[in-house]
């Protein structure tokens, strides 16, 4: 019998006409579908196709030197010839899963190298995607050789971002570069931010906070700078020229020169100093008609955190609403200075620390 292909074996459902007519069949040597429909009544055209079936099945096969005679064929050799070309089948499918995946590894090489002339090539890029901006994050990290600056407004960071960063901070910290990194105040308050810290700066990067007035940035040896997107989309610009680099690079310092280390302890003046600058920030931004959610956003708070710092200075200021409120800083020109009622807690790591994972 000729080798059929796996993908045109399809089991059949047998049924009791099916049984019937495989029960005579192994009663006797050979038969005929005529001798089954005498011996089981049957009629003629049900016999053909249970026989049909049957030898699809290969639970049947032609009587040597008769076109019209069948005899039996034991299931568990029905079973190895229906089996065959599948598990043949199968093999040859793994075989080529296996040669795609070995062909596809040997290109993944070139496709990194690719990325990093690309970068290398161009003084402006664009990418787009975060998948694309963690493999150039990763590429110039690998290629640092001095210093890592990283600007990163928006009060605590995502503990995913935190996880995700940290086996490249390792990695840049662990060849001896420099690494400094700009937060906001905000980020003294989460836990996992602190714990973050405290655990990179035992590794030698260091750490500042700023309320306000830098940009986010990534800058690698003062020759290549990560900027965001002007539309907030997931992607960043890749910049190379030495002027554009340089400006940055500048703006990170000033910004630096004016930060506060960040403190991975309760410091309560400390801490009360920094919620007391915020509400300054946020009385400059009332008084330039910012909303509460952009006040917030500008910030890295969140906007009920927002609104309770507006209605603190509101309380302070006597006025009896945000428009009061706003004419009364104008006329003043800064918010009365005053010791919070309150103790401010900081967001202590309590032995917490990242878990695993990529800088910056």
């Amino acid at each position: 019998m000729a080798k059929r292909d796996a993908r045109e074996i399809e089991p059949d459902r047998l049924g009791d006409i099916e049984h019937r007519v495989y029960a005579h069949a192994v009663r006797t040597l050979e038969f005929r579908p005529g001798d089954v429909c005498a011996a089981q009544g049957l009629a003629p055209k049900e016999v053909r196709a249970a026989v049909e079936r049957l030898l699809r099945m290969r639970l049947l096969r032609h009587a040597p030197g008769e076109s019209d005679a069948y005899a039996a064929v034991p299931p568990d050799s029905a079973e190895m010839l229906l089996l065959t070309p599948l598990l043949e089948d199968l093999a040859q499918r793994r075989q080529a899963i296996g040669d795609i995946q070995e062909e596809l590894a040997r290109l993944a090489p070139l496709y990194e190298q690719g990325v990093t002339n690309r970068l290398r090539r161009h003084s402006v890029e664009v990418l787009t995607g975060p998948d694309t901006v963690r493999e150039a994050v990763a590429a110039l990290s690998g290629e640092a050789t001095g210093e890592v600056l990283v600007s990163q407004p928006g009060g605590a960071l995502p503990a995913e971002a935190l996880r995700e960063s940290l086996d490249r901070t390792e990695r840049v910290l662990a060849r001896g570069l420099r690494m400094r990194c700009l937060y906001q105040h905000t980020a003294w308050f989460s836990r996992h931010t602190v714990g973050y810290v405290e655990y990179v700066t035992k590794l030698g990067a260091e750490v500042r906070t700023v309320g306000d007035g830098f940009t986010r940035a990534l800058i690698f040896d003062r020759a290549t700078a990560l900027l965001p997107l002007k539309d907030g989309s997931p992607g960043a610009v890749v910049v190379r020229e030495p002027n554009v680099v340089g400006f940055v690079a500048d703006a990170f310092e000033r910004a630096w020169t004016g930060a506060s280390p960040f403190p991975t302890e309760y410091v309560r003046d400390e801490v009360l100093a920094v919620s007391e600058d915020l509400k300054q920030l946020i009385a400059r931004l009332l008084v330039d008609g910012q909303e509460d959610k952009a006040i917030a956003r500008r910030l890295g708070i969140s906007q009920r955190t927002c609104q309770r710092h507006i209605a603190e200075i509101m309380t302070r200021l006597g006025a009896r609403n945000r428009l009061h409120a706003g004419y009364l800083l104008h006329r003043h020109g800064v918010l009365p200075r005053q010791e919070p009622s309150e103790e401010v807690g900081v967001g202590r790591s309590d032995g917490l620390r990242p878990a695993s994972s990529t800088a910056s």
